[in-house]
């Protein structure tokens, strides 16, 4: 069998583009917990950033959709871990290399030893544990897929996804917080060692992407998706967010956030044909997003530092709603752009995650009935 020659979906480029807009407004808004509680903003801005939280499970789904569709049944698994994993590793490595050095400008005492950890540990910036799970995915994507044939033919294509959402379950409940002390007991080279490798195990964020795995090898996923996509489902999004917020972190976190993201795939996928179907400059503007999606994800942190010292410096701060809405923008806007000079550059897209991609899209009928000739 070789790798299914299959166009590319346009949903899911306006998906990739909601995604990394609410984790640019989970950081973005992260700095109401530097001011006061009683003021006004932040009982807001908490929830609008809690509202956002599937911005990461979105991605992993996202990420299991499209390497179903392309490479279900590719049989160069060589030629898929070196294309895959050259689009991660290689931008990682890139931008690691600009964070530590603002982390050597700007954290004292920082020492080459922390810096050479933290790159091992995808740890130059917090945010860079995504990529340490995603690389596991992308590993395990062969044996996963075997599984997933396996179960098809037995008629139980829903084992995986269950049997991961029973792990997920026993991982927060059961197993995370022992994984990390006996990490910690055998070795700690660095402060909460134990914390970060245990916070990287793929365990913790299977279900998301054995759901796309899921989604794309079942008959039913229109179907499922057209429900959830029913205006009804949007007060009940907006409900589990305050209740996310409420919540802040922790067990009982893990288990809500995994019931709402797949519920807000109903509204955004509805949002996105929606937006296909009409084009115009908001089309646009979430399509770019979510092309410039991996190399946002990997620089925006560094722009925020930078839009947020710049607003400082004009007595700008975060007990006030500008503060928001200029670093959200900002840093959507300062982060595609760099990007954009970055791909100009000679091999400026093999360092930004960037690579060409057939954008034909198909109709949505013509999407259905390529999915079943496939199962």
């Amino acid at each position: 069998m070789t790798e299914t020659a299959t166009k590319w979906i346009g949903e899911f480029d306006l998906l990739r583009g909601f995604a990394i807009l609410a984790i640019v407004t989970i950081h973005a808004g992260a700095f109401y917990n530097t001011i006061d509680a009683s003021n006004i903003i932040v009982p807001i801005v908490s929830y609008l950033t809690h509202l956002a939280d599937f911005g990461v499970p979105v991605f992993f789904f996202v990420s299991g959709f499209v390497l179903t569709l392309r490479y279900f049944d590719a049989s160069d698994m060589k030629g898929f871990y070196r294309r895959r994993l050259s689009v991660i590793i290689l931008p990682y490595l890139a931008f690691s290399a600009l964070y530590l050095i603002y982390n050597f400008i700007t954290i004292p005492d920082y020492t080459a030893s922390t810096a050479a950890w933290s790159v091992v540990l995808f740890n130059t910036t917090g945010i860079f544990w995504f990529i340490a799970v995603l690389l596991q995915f992308y590993i395990l994507f062969p044996l996963l897929t075997r599984w997933q044939r396996s179960s098809e033919r037995r008629g139980r294509g829903w084992e995986m996804l269950a049997v991961s959402t029973a792990a997920y379950v026993a991982w927060y409940a059961f197993l995370l917080e022992p994984v990390a002390a006996a990490i910690d007991s055998v070795a700690q080279p660095v402060p909460g060692f134990g914390d970060i490798v245990a916070g990287r195990i793929f365990i913790g964020f299977l279900p998301f992407f054995a759901l796309g795995i899921w989604a794309q090898r079942s008959p039913s996923w229109e179907s499922w998706v057209k429900r959830l996509g029913s205006p009804i489902v949007v007060p009940i999004v907006l409900l589990l967010a305050v209740l996310l917020t409420v919540l802040g972190s922790g067990f009982w976190w893990y288990m809500l956030v995994l019931p709402f993201s797949a519920l807000m795939l109903g509204p955004l996928y509805r949002m996105s044909r929606w937006l296909l179907a009409r084009k115009g400059v908001l089309n646009g503007a979430v399509r770019t997003m979510g092309t410039y999606s991996y190399g946002i994800y990997l620089i925006h942190i560094l722009v925020i530092a930078v839009i947020v010292n710049r607003l400082w410096s004009v007595g700008i701060f975060a007990d006030q709603w500008i503060f928001y809405v200029i670093l959200l923008v900002g840093t959507m806007v300062l982060s595609i752009a760099a990007l954009f000079v970055l791909n100009l550059l000679p091999f400026g897209p093999l360092l930004t995650g960037m690579r060409a991609r057939t954008r034909a899209r198909k109709r949505p009928a013509d999407v259905r009935e390529a999915r079943q000739r496939q199962v």
